[in-house]
């Protein structure tokens, strides 16, 4: 039997993670949520309250039971929930799932983390890029990273779009490069796009009067904005950044075309002018010229996207997921008898 005791500070209390999709009686799944629950976690943002709650109360219970594996959701998350592992259950084997970072810590704050990160068994990322990225910084061996391709089942795009008219569209807000967005849409009067971001991600940019900007819309109302587009474009900041995986593999499941920065943190999923179409990190006129080939010749660019389908209904499964977690059941099972 192996129980697997998930911590997220991100997610909302009704996230099941996997459980709904295992079938097999010898793994549980039980799960501790960190969101502010209360008027103290609410008022204190930092130190983030619920976290360490959160954290504490998985560790408690792994320390309850000798089958548990700790897994931890993104880097704090699974910092947190070490720090308690190692003193409440440190016999407990812990994982930590989504190990990413939109920016990378640095001063204080990283080494903060590298030692708080110290003990855990693995780490699962989704790019190969990642491995050496975060073995160099925190001082882990890359023998314990693993890279897991991004996986979701295909988004559910609604009835209701707020949109109009033909029109190319940019989704998403983390390390968005919206500014470089703004500066090729202003060059490009007779092409319209659509942009649904945080307000975060568009602070202070000025767009275009062929730019039409929405925030914080509803996943069904984004979606259907992407799916009735031509396409969908990713701007990331660098070519280093490690974003855009939820919306890069969601428009390959619906078979929306795709422009996307040439990022290291990507590159797992894409092939230039075969799945999607990259464009240089920074470079107005590379975004520019890709923008108006996929409004010239949007036939061209759907067969890109339908063969990026194909390959991410197979590569980008939750399946895929859930056959690490029936391996780490397996190797726990393997393990025990060895030892009896």
């Amino acid at each position: 039997m192996t129980r697997f005791i998930n911590s997220s500070d991100l997610l909302p209390n009704d996230w099941r993670f996997l459980e709904p999709l295992s079938k097999n009686p010898a793994i549980s799944w039980d799960f501790h949520y960190g969101r502010a629950r209360n008027v103290l976690e609410r008022a204190v943002p930092r130190p983030a309250l619920g976290r360490y709650r959160a954290a504490f109360s998985a560790a408690m219970a792994a320390r309850r039971d000798p089958n548990a594996v700790l897994v931890s959701h993104l880097p704090r998350m699974s910092a947190a929930t070490n720090s308690f592992r190692k003193r409440l259950s440190p016999a407990s084997k812990q994982i930590a799932f989504a190990f990413n970072f939109t920016d990378l810590p640095q001063g204080a704050d990283r080494a903060r983390l590298s030692r708080a990160l110290q003990g855990i068994d693995e780490f699962i990322v989704f790019s190969n890029w990642e491995i050496g990225v975060y073995s160099r910084l925190f001082g882990i061996a890359q023998a314990k990273f693993q890279y897991l391709p991004w996986a979701m089942e295909p988004p559910v795009a609604g009835p209701d779009n707020p949109a109009a008219g033909r029109y190319i569209c940019a989704i998403g807000g983390e390390g968005r490069d919206y500014t470089l967005l703004a500066r090729a849409m202003a060059k490009l009067p007779d092409i319209n796009m659509v942009i649904v971001a945080r307000p975060h991600s568009i602070a202070g940019i000025e767009f275009s009067d062929n730019v039409t900007v929405f925030t914080n819309l509803p996943a069904p109302q984004t979606w259907r904005i992407a799916r009735d587009s031509l396409g969908l474009v990713i701007p990331l900041k660098t070519d280093t950044t490690t974003c855009g995986h939820v919306t890069l593999v969601g428009a390959q499941l619906l078979g929306i075309p795709l422009i996307i920065t040439r990022s290291r943190g990507v590159e797992d999923y894409v092939e230039d002018g075969h799945t999607a179409t990259l464009v240089e990190a920074q470079n107005p006129e590379t975004l520019i010229v890709a923008i108006r080939e996929m409004n010239k010749t949007p036939a061209r660019t759907r067969e890109m996207a339908l063969l990026a389908q194909q390959k991410a209904r197979l590569q980008n499964s939750p399946a895929g997921w859930l056959s690490y977690f029936e391996n780490v059941h397996a190797r726990r099972c393997l393990n025990a008898t060895g030892a009896a």
